[in-house]
């Protein structure tokens, strides 16, 4: 599903991030060690979680869910519960990878700052961070002599122990669904980032659709960083109309890379290093990693992220889709605008978010306003406004040129500004189309 030349990168960056820690961790000169994800984030109030997990398949799956702090200081399940029929809205967040924890995800928890009937949960899918129980590639009795004799591992723990973790349908079909049964969700929007956008489409065209969930509704589907066919998001790596990506390296580097990809030499030294460069262009622009990216890697499983089989080509069904979609990429993400504006072509109600510093990972990159395009897009859907035909906003701390020479002003918090700034465009074109947005294209170089 995935090509190796896009997968090695998030694999150098964790052991970058390691390497970090170790170094930063020994330091006596400074007591700085890494920034927090809480201080990136803006506007981040004081919130209360509530943890717990749902075995499934013999799995512990764990979840966190995160609300405006009320007067206790943590909330139990029961008080949860009870709580629940408050919830205007949930937004279940879905991690990338697969098999790179929801930590990284974290920024997002400000969307629960935005009115005290909000919330939003994360949990780590099986066989990840904190949803394991079996050391990673473990080796059974009969085998482990042999292991240790060539000092290689013969027997992968999710491959023999646990292959429903590598078939996608496990994750949209039986695990999601279980989750939203057990928080007896009503109203509720899914936000996947990565191949967690995979995973969002999958249960919006398939689970949803056909009511499996009991009693819940899905509202909306917010897609960060999105995919939808492997086999053009691949191309669009190489598309020099697109920009910020790997055409738009140095003739030398490109050549390098597609002779080390012809030769499948991924673990060369040579590879490695011009991998380690590259993810800080179009994975992460946030350098060193914030502590929220580090726990991420540490809880990594590179066996369901490399062994991970299934076809992503299901751009032909997105017309299916009835329901509100934002989809949002970053100028120097993986997700190229032509990738994206393919899929957005396919959605009756999407709209298009670009930000303006981030790579793949615009929760961290652009975290303000990442979080300001969401929490605009989800109050227009819970309050049945209109909700724009294929528009795009380039989303700014600062004016932005855009395409037809227009200004586009911040998009900030959730005021109307935003929402008269688009129809006052979409009563000016009078078309189904809004074009808002200078194509500075982002790039990218892994899938998370």
């Amino acid at each position: 599903m995935l090509c190796p030349l896009l997968l090695s990168p998030i694999i150098l960056l964790l052991t970058t991030v390691i390497d970090l820690a170790n170094a930063t961790s020994g330091t006596a000169s400074s007591s700085w060690k890494q920034w927090s994800c809480d201080e990136l984030t803006p506007n981040l109030c004081e919130l209360q979680v509530e943890s717990g997990s749902v075995t499934i398949q013999s799995i512990p799956v764990k979840y966190w869910r995160y609300t405006r702090r009320t007067t206790n200081a943590t909330a139990t399940a029961t008080q949860h519960q009870d709580m629940s029929s408050s919830i205007s809205h949930s937004i279940v967040a879905l991690h990338g990878g697969p098999g790179w924890p929801h930590s990284y995800l974290l920024p997002l928890r400000q969307l629960a700052c935005r009115g005290d009937t909000a919330e939003v949960i994360f949990y780590d899918q099986a066989g990840c961070g904190e949803s394991v129980n079996i050391p990673p590639n473990q080796v059974n009795d009969t085998t482990a002599a042999a292991a240790a004799a060539t000092n290689t591992t013969t027997t992968k723990a999710v491959k023999d122990h646990y292959p429903h973790l590598l078939e996608p349908k496990y994750y949209s079909e039986i695990e999601l669904p279980t989750l939203i049964n057990h928080w007896k969700l009503h109203n509720y929007h899914i936000l996947g980032h990565s191949w967690g956008t995979i995973l969002a489409q999958l249960f919006a065209l398939n689970t949803a659709k056909n009511n499996i969930t009991k009693g819940s509704k899905l509202q909306s589907l917010i897609l960060s960083g999105p995919i939808s066919d492997a086999k053009k998001y691949i191309a669009a790596q190489w598309n020099e109309n697109d920009g910020n990506n790997l055409a738009s390296l140095p003739p030398f580097i490109q050549g390098r890379i597609h002779a080390l990809d012809e030769e499948k030499a991924y673990d060369t030294p040579e590879y490695e290093a011009i991998d380690a460069v590259l993810s800080t262009f179009f994975t992460m622009r946030t350098a060193p990693p914030p502590d929220c990216f580090s726990t991420s890697a540490n809880g990594f499983n590179k066996e369901i992220y490399v062994g991970m089989q299934g076809a992503s080509e299901f751009t032909v069904r997105l017309p299916e889709l009835t329901i509100p979609v934002l989809l949002t990429h970053g100028k120097f993400d993986t997700m190229r605008p032509s990738t994206v504006k393919t899929m957005q072509n396919q959605i009756k109600r999407s709209e298009r978010v670009f930000f303006p510093h981030s790579g793949h990972v615009s929760m961290i990159d652009d975290p303000g306003l990442m979080n300001d395009a969401v929490a605009s897009f989800i109050h227009r859907v819970e309050n049945g406004l209109e909700v724009g035909m294929n528009v795009e906003v380039v989303a700014a701390d600062n004016d932005v040129n855009v395409e037809e020479g227009v200004k586009v002003k911040s998009v900030s918090s959730c005021s109307l500004t935003w929402i008269k700034v688009v129809t006052a465009f979409l009563a000016g074109w009078m078309i189904g189309e809004l074009k808002i947005g200078r194509r500075m294209n982002g790039n990218g170089y892994t899938s998370l």
